[in-house]
C-alpha cells in the first residue's frame, strides 16, 4: 500500500515537473516508465491516466482561476460558446487518456522485451 502511495506521488510529481523544462509531451515518459513496473493492463491505464487527469486538471483548474477566466472564455468561444469550465474539464480528460495510453504503452513494451 505505502509502496503504490509513493509510485503516485512521485508520478504526479514527475507529471508536474517534467513539462516546466521540456515540451508538454514529455509527460509520456514517467506515464512509460510506470506503466513498464504496472502489474497489470488495466493497473497501468487507469492509475496513470487518473493521476494525469488530477494533475492537469488541478493546474488548468490554477491557471483559469488566476486570469479570471479571460483566456478559457476566448478559447471558449472560438469552439462554440464552450464554458471556461468546460475547458477545464476537457483539459484534464484529455491528459487523462494521454497519461493512460502511454501507461499502457509502458505495459506493452514490458510484454514485448519479456518475449
Amino acid at each position: 500500500m505505502l509502496k503504490n502511495t509513493l509510485l503516485i506521488l512521485a508520478l504526479a510529481l514527475a507529471y508536474y515537473l517534467l513539462p516546466q523544462f521540456l515540451p508538454w509531451w514529455s509527460v509520456a515518459i514517467p506515464a512509460l516508465v510506470f506503466g513498464y513496473f504496472a502489474s497489470n493492463n488495466l493497473l497501468a491505464f487507469s492509475q496513470a491516466g487518473t493521476v494525469l487527469t488530477l494533475v492537469w486538471g488541478v493546474l488548468a483548474f490554477i491557471k483559469n482561476a488566476g486570469n479570471a477566466g479571460l483566456l478559457a472564455g476566448k478559447m471558449g468561444a472560438l469552439f462554440g460558446g464552450m464554458s471556461d469550465l468546460q475547458l477545464v474539464l476537457i483539459t484534464a480528460a484529455l491528459g487523462g487518456l494521454i497519461g493512460g495510453l502511454f501507461g499502457l504503452t509502458g505495459h506493452a513494451l514490458k510484454q514485448v522485451i519479456a518475449k
